[in-house]
């Protein structure tokens, strides 16, 4: 009668075992009637062995416990095909780590049951130990409800992870779906996405969730993988290049989905953290070469892919300044003369008897501030110019720079009677409004208590700008 196999591969993970375990235990679906759970330890030296050995012992007949020499989370869920019993129809993929919403089976089985589709994902859910919990930015294909995907037509459905993910039983039978041994990470979207360029569809189920554990101390193998030179050359070549001579094989083209997800997962690279771990961790030859990897995949890359993802727009000028001038890099604007409006930080303000005093700068995602401009602020008619007060700030990508602030800081001070007022951008011999303020209230609650906002406000709202 059993229905769903749950695999798990496990290794060291003693601290969380058990609560997935009961994750798949505790299921509305009925765990004894309708689910096998299937644990390959991949090696542990911990205590993760005993502890399934004992729910081994309490559902002999629902858990299958097997252990193996340590080969990874791909060879390990391969491995477990081999238990599968022969009433299952369909299985999916826990990590040993995280846990399943109670109804995942339920709806899961409620949806391959009433679609013809071989593959589906249910929506992710990160949590950690503080009980802190935030949804996966790729959550928005689900906000549309149960349905089926062709990655054909929402080139935007990217999807990159085993966790959450079912398969039917006939596509392992066949042996159209097993998962890459060859990369130690990005095995599951390299597997699940080659999977999805030949067959073009897969189901995303709605009204449940997969919590996935984040390691507030970086432990994560996401995070682990960042210290690997694995992560840099031979992800690139043996990752994003395959996917992309797959897709020009079979469809003659890079299709728009191999395009969105390669560039959504490429932005990772350009982050802080990331771009200062490559640039201390690969030899000048190693970086060469990624250079060069990263020039061969742009290619492959319409701009529109990388102007649509969700990241700073510096990013996104850097990416496309790589693809239409290679390397060494050759920054160039992507914005014209239109000025987008953005804040000025604020960093320090003092209250004083007389006035205000304001230290700040100006940060914007589009512009580097140059000698000849300023910040001023305006109060009636009047402008004033605000003093500049340089900061050291600014932001590198793989060693080249391409957010300079070192223009953009200033400070001023600001009268008693002119704390209403707004600041402006002075670029070019043109005036470009930013942020409005009011600091009458915080002024009188800091020197003359609640009792006198009231008559504050009635005098202030009369002042003009």
């Amino acid at each position: 009668m059993k229905k769903i196999a749950i695999i798990m591969p496990l290794y060291n993970a003693e601290r969380y075992v058990s609560e997935a375990i009961e994750s798949v235990i505790n299921q509305t679906i009925g765990f004894k009637e309708f689910v096998e759970l299937i644990i390959i330890n991949d090696g542990s030296q911990d205590r993760s062995k005993e502890i399934c050995e004992y729910y081994q012992s309490q559902y002999p007949d629902n858990i299958t416990f097997v252990c193996t020499e340590n080969q990874g989370p791909s060879a390990a869920r391969n491995y477990a095909y081999n238990f599968l019993s022969n009433e299952i129809e369909y299985i999916g993929f826990l990590d040993a780590d995280d846990r399943l919403a109670l109804n995942a089976l339920e709806k899961v089985y409620l949806f391959f049951t009433n679609h013809q589709v071989d593959m589906a994902v249910i929506p992710v859910m990160y949590f950690n130990s503080e009980g802190e919990f935030s949804e996966h930015r790729l959550n928005y294909r689900f906000h549309s409800g149960t349905r089926v995907i062709n990655i054909l037509k929402e080139y935007n459905a990217s999807h990159f992870y085993a966790g959450g993910l079912f398969v039917s039983r006939k596509i392992i039978d066949e042996n159209r779906f097993q998962f890459d041994t060859s990369m130690f990470y990005w095995e599951d979207a390299l597997s699940i996405n080659q999977y999805l360029i030949k067959y073009n569809e897969y189901g995303v189920v709605a009204n449940t969730f997969y919590y996935y554990r984040r390691q507030i101390n970086n432990h994560s193998i996401v995070d682990y993988s960042w210290n690997k030179k694995e992560r840099y050359n031979f992800l690139l070549e043996n990752g994003y290049l395959r996917l992309i001579n797959m897709s020009l094989d079979i469809h003659g083209k890079v299709i728009p989905y191999i395009q969105f997800l390669i560039v959504y997962h490429l932005k990772l690279y350009l982050f802080k953290k990331n771009s200062c771990k490559m640039m201390s961790l690969l030899s000048d030859s190693e970086k060469d070469i990624f250079y060069e990897n990263i020039v061969k995949i742009l290619q492959f890359i319409d701009e529109q892919y990388i102007l649509e993802q969700r990241m700073k727009h510096y990013f996104k000028e850097f990416l496309i300044s790589v693809k239409r001038n290679g390397w060494p890099l050759k920054y160039e604007s992507i914005v014209g003369s239109k000025f987008i409006k953005e804040p000025v930080i604020i960093k320090k303000k003092f209250f004083m008897l007389i006035g205000l005093k304001i230290i700040g700068y100006y940060r914007s995602e589009y512009y580097n501030l140059t000698e000849d401009d300023f910040i001023s602020i305006k109060y009636k008619n009047k402008f004033i110019k605000c003093k500049r007060k340089n900061i050291n700030k600014k932001i590198d990508i793989w060693g080249k720079n391409v957010k300079d602030y070192r223009y953009a800081g200033f400070e001023v001070f600001i009268p008693i009677h002119r704390l209403k007022f707004c600041f402006y951008l002075n670029k070019n011999n043109k005036q470009f409004e930013l942020n409005f303020l009011n600091y009458y209230e915080r002024f009188i609650l800091k020197f003359g208590g609640k009792k006198n906002i009231e008559n504050t406000k009635a005098r202030t709202t009369s002042l003009d700008m």
